[in-house]
This record gives C-alpha cells, sequence and structure tokens, in this order.
C-alpha cells in the first residue's frame, strides 16, 4: 500500500511536469522527503502534505491516500459567496510528546465567513484545518481543539503559535527567539515538562509548516 501511495504521488508530480524540488515546495518540504515517498522508503507519509498536494493539483484526497475512487476531484458546488470552505484534516498536531504523521488522515470541509477572513488578510486556498492532542499548549489550545492553519506563513515569528514538524512528529508550539537562537515552547507552565522551552536543533528535522491563526475551543 504504501508503494501504491509512493507511485499516484510520483504520476501527480509527473502530470504536473514537476522537479522533486519544485513539488515538495508546494506543501514546504524538501526533494529528499519527495524521492523518499516516491521510492517507498518513507514508511509515514504526513497527512498535511498529501492533502495539500491534492488540493494544488485539483485531485481527490482519497485517491491520493488509498487509491480508491475516482482521480479527480468533483467540480465544487456553488456556495453563496459570504462563505468559504477550509479542508479540514483528521490529523493531530500534539500539544504534549509528538504525534506521528497519520498515512491515511481523512479530510472534511469547515465554513468561514470569507469577510472574516479578508480582514485577517488570508486565502481560503492556503488554509487547512487539523486538531490538538495533549496538554502542553494548556489552557490556550486544549485537547481536542480545532486548529487553523495558514500554510502560506513559514517565517518564524517571536512568540507566535505554529504547526512544525520536530524529529518527525507533528506539533502545534510556540516558537520564542532567545539570545539570537529560536525555541520551542509551551504554554502549560504548570506542569514541569514543559516548563523550559527546547532550542530547535536543525540536525532533526525542524520543519515549519504554517503559522496557527484561529482555534475553536469549547468553553465549560
Amino acid at each position: 500500500m504504501l508503494y501504491m501511495i509512493g507511485d499516484r504521488i510520483k504520476e501527480l508530480r509527473k502530470d504536473a511536469k514537476l522537479s522533486m524540488d519544485a513539488f515538495g515546495a508546494i506543501v514546504g518540504t524538501s526533494k529528499q522527503y519527495v524521492n523518499g515517498l516516491e521510492k517507498g522508503a518513507n514508511q509515514r507519509p504526513n497527512g498535511v502534505f498529501l492533502e495539500g498536494w491534492a488540493r494544488h493539483c485539483g485531485v481527490n484526497i482519497r485517491w491520493l491516500v488509498s487509491g480508491t475512487g475516482p482521480k479527480y476531484a468533483p467540480a465544487p458546488s456553488v456556495e453563496p459567496s459570504e462563505w468559504a470552505d477550509i479542508l479540514g484534516v483528521r490529523q493531530a498536531a500534539a500539544l504534549g510528546d509528538g504525534a506521528e504523521p497519520d498515512e491515511y488522515a481523512e479530510t472534511h470541509k469547515l465554513k468561514f465567513r470569507a469577510d472574516s477572513l479578508k480582514r485577517k488578510h488570508l486565502r481560503a486556498d492556503k488554509l487547512a484545518v487539523i486538531y490538538g492532542k495533549g496538554d502542553s499548549m494548556w489552557p490556550t489550545i486544549k485537547n481536542g481543539d480545532a486548529i487553523l492553519v495558514d500554510l502560506s506563513d513559514k517565517e518564524p515569528k517571536d512568540e507566535k503559535l505554529f504547526v512544525i514538524t520536530y524529529e518527525r512528529d507533528l506539533f502545534a508550539k510556540r516558537l520564542v527567539k532567545l539570545g539570537g537562537q529560536w525555541f520551542i515552547d509551551s504554554d502549560n507552565k504548570s506542569d514541569p515538562k514543559w516548563k523550559r522551552p527546547v532550542p530547535v536543533d536543525g540536525a532533526k528535522g525542524f520543519e515549519i509548516h504554517g503559522r496557527v491563526r484561529w482555534i475553536g475551543s469549547w468553553e465549560d
């Protein structure tokens, strides 16, 4: 099954007439990552990346992930102009010890007011919703909260929230700059485990997937 996914990713890239570098750049990853997927060497494809490639190339995410259903997504139905569809990915972003990227992340759609996105200078086609898991970002992000991510905003900003990959795990964390160095920080300072920020080590596969712009949370 993983080999078949690699075949479909390669087919998608070839159809778009893109190099591995250019194809990886669509979702903010590397030529090496794309090559590993196409060869079947990478055993844990990132669900956020798969969704981004499917959306960019106009194919059905279910076809890309499992080979079932039509290759090309049906034409979108006409919606009232005041609403914008944002794709949601059933992918956990860890708020604790790390969540492995989900190879078979399903997708669904959430609606946001177009005028709200415009006020924030956000483009619907550059946004995705994932879900938090864990307690290290409490009370800012709680377990199960929906997290709206701007996939086009990948420049680190001091004290801002980002969805990142670190040591092959997916996280929603705060990035802070201390003494000229970037650190990964947690908001839950009541737990000794999260009190100290972690220095970013580029050798451990650090990637920024996008900036957190909205959090949907239940009130008790």
